[in-house]
């Protein structure tokens, strides 16, 4: 089986502000906890670079996304396509390195706590989203992600911000994929329980961002590797 490159990726669009301090150190903590890993900051040039060296067929509908952020989702699942291993936002935190998680594993993605379920108008009881992902190169379910994106009705779709974003390039269109695959093509997908990934919920990375402690919190740190504050600086 092939094992998940050992490279951690991240982005920044750098052409009207470099990484902001909070998200700089937020960014260290993935350095000093993956020593022996590869680190690749992203910035625009080196996107735009990669998209039109390797997937010049799609840098057409990739420059003409009517929002920023589309081009930064679509973005990462080329860059695991291509090389693989692990993307992070750059508003998570590392607590411990996550290698014993996902040792045996090809494809991953972060589950957000329970209580999101409420805010995904779908019948489902497990959402999770992008800011997280592991995958060797080529998986199937992120080609699948790819061909989604890639799709002219991508640029057609007219809703406002948030939902054509969530829609056609972010977490609604990753689930409603992954909820329409065969029982077997799950099984080659590894959602990783929220507890040690995203303990907190919005409304608790809220209260921690704000400087609370409190026994409540410390508990939802207890068995964390990594911890999401879901800064939602793109909105």
């Amino acid at each position: 089986m092939k094992k998940i490159p050992t490279i951690i990726h991240q982005i920044w669009s750098d052409a009207k502000t470099p990484l902001p301090k909070h998200f700089n150190a937020l960014c260290e903590t993935w350095k000093n906890d993956y020593p022996e890993w590869e680190y690749i900051l992203w910035n625009d040039q080196m996107m735009d670079k990669f998209i039109q060296e390797q997937y010049p067929q799609y840098w057409n509908i990739y420059s003409h996304f009517p929002y920023d952020v589309q081009r930064w989702d679509a973005i990462r699942y080329l860059i695991l396509d291509k090389i693989g291993g692990m993307y992070i936002d750059v508003d998570y935190e590392s607590l411990s390195p996550i290698n014993k998680l996902i040792e045996d594993k090809t494809c991953c993605f972060a589950l957000e706590p329970k209580s999101h379920c409420k805010v995904f108008k779908r019948p489902i009881d497990q959402v999770f989203n992008n800011a997280m992902m592991l995958s060797i190169p080529g998986h199937s379910f992120i080609r699948k992600v790819i061909k989604t994106v890639f799709r002219k009705e991508t640029l057609d779709y007219e809703a406002s911000k948030n939902l054509c974003v969530y829609n056609t390039t972010g977490p609604w269109m990753l689930i409603d994929l992954y909820c329409n695959l065969t029982i077997e093509e799950k099984k080659d997908i590894y959602l990783i329980p929220a507890q040690y990934v995203t303990p907190f919920d919005i409304p608790e990375a809220r209260r921690v961002i704000m400087g609370e402690k409190s026994e409540e919190l410390e508990q939802c740190l207890e068995n964390a590797y990594a911890l999401h504050y879901f800064w939602g600086s793109w909105k």
